[in-house]
């Protein structure tokens, strides 16, 4: 059974998303570092299984911010959640242009067109379900930003270092003055709004506080392949736990604060470093559970099979949770949804789909409609041509 777990899914990459907090919620070649895929239905490609476990960590956090009726450790899923994301979408386009001959105008124009796709279903959910604030929308506008951002910086590591730290003191400052900008009644309407809205003046997400994040995850990329082995992806788990520990109590006595979903350079950092952090950890479970452990190893096999299976799947587990909630909604007359039983039953049918999708399908729906979404590339006489494919994670809370 551990062995399972080393053969992680396959899937195209490109990048991967997100989920809202309690903060915003009311409103086959075996290859170094990874495994070679099980020949299950609609699987192509190869993957990091470690990748997959920190999507699917960022789903079950995403419940617990959305649903948990509860606070006190709990609560660190409002610190984790959207960040996680962000930093393993990141992760997965630094692995999609490690690849070998890659088409860098197709890599960018085949992102934007999935980031696109995230918006709209955003968009659509967030229509469906007023309880939660729907992080996809933000999540695909990062998509559209990032790509070019990661094949100009991924060469660079010292200069994405660089605007990783800018983004961070200078999102803050940016956010201000749009939220100025809005209260005073200079800002646009309409789809300039929402853009607004999105990139800088979000009440739980926006686009400058996500950008940061994913850029780590883009640097964080180059090191995945290389944690094959237990002790040194629990070691890097540590110390970045640890920094973001440090980092969230310093910026409490500071006057922007670390709450989540602030916005505030010290909240940006700190859940930077938790965000990478958790992939890290995720990882070292992952390396753990293929080790020939006696007794561990098989028990946490078993244990990370359906947390993979939603972490393949973390698009369609996302929107699968909204439209739960929407149901369960109209049937409790609108009643909050932050309580125990809402809680355990979505948890319930979003594992236990994905699980099933994934064990019998190789995939889910919108992780097949967003690796089909591909610019039309015209070949040398005209003809249409297949894009080549994306690289090693899927968009969405993809």
């Amino acid at each position: 059974m551990a062995s399972e777990v080393g053969h992680s899914a396959t899937g195209t990459p490109g990048a991967d998303p997100a989920s809202p907090g309690n903060g915003g919620r009311h409103r086959s070649t075996p290859h170094h570092g990874r495994a070679p895929g099980a020949a299950r239905p609609g699987a192509t490609g190869d993957r990091l299984a470690g990748l997959d476990a920190a999507r699917g960590l960022a789903v079950l956090s995403m419940l617990v911010a959305h649903l948990s009726p509860v606070g006190g450790v709990l609560d660190l899923s409002e610190y984790l959640t959207a960040p996680l994301f962000a930093v393993t979408i990141g992760a997965a386009m630094g692995l999609a242009l490690a690849r070998p001959h890659v088409d860098r105008l197709r890599f960018v124009l085949d992102n934007a067109l999935r980031g696109v796709l995230l918006v709209l279903l955003g968009v659509v959910l967030q229509a469906l379900y007023w309880q939660i604030d729907v992080v996809l929308p933000y999540l695909g506008v990062l998509v559209v930003v990032l790509a070019p951002f990661a094949l100009l910086l991924r060469p660079v590591p010292v200069l994405a270092v660089g605007l990783v730290v800018a983004g961070a003191v200078l999102g803050p400052v940016v956010t201000e003055r749009a939220r100025e900008a809005v209260a005073a009644g200079t800002a646009a309407t309409g789809l300039t709004r929402d853009l607004v809205l999105w990139t800088a003046t979000g009440p739980s997400y926006r686009l400058v506080s996500f950008l940061p994040m994913a850029l780590a995850g883009v640097l964080l990329a180059a090191l995945l392949p290389r944690l094959t082995r237990p002790g040194l992806p629990a070691a890097l788990a540590a110390v970045l736990v640890t920094t973001s520990g440090v980092v969230h109590v310093l910026g409490l006595r500071t006057a922007d604060g670390a709450a989540p979903y602030s916005g505030s350079t010290a909240e940006v950092v700190a859940a930077t470093f938790l965000a990478a952090g958790a992939v890290a950890a995720s990882f070292a479970l992952v390396a753990l559970a293929r080790a020939a452990v006696p007794v561990v190893s098989p028990v946490l096999g078993r244990l990370l099979l359906p947390v993979l299976a939603v972490g393949r799947l973390a698009l369609t587990a996302y929107t699968l949770q909204v439209l739960v909630l929407a149901v369960i909604a109209g049937v409790r007359d609108g009643a909050r949804d932050d309580t125990w039983p809402v809680l355990l039953t979505t948890t319930a049918v979003v594992v236990g789909a994905c699980w099933a999708l994934d064990r019998f399908a190789g995939t889910g729906p919108l992780e097949v409609l967003v690796r089909a979404a591909r610019v039309p590339e015209r070949g040398r006489h005209g003809g249409p041509r297949r894009s080549q494919p994306a690289a090693s994670g899927d968009v969405g809370p993809t």
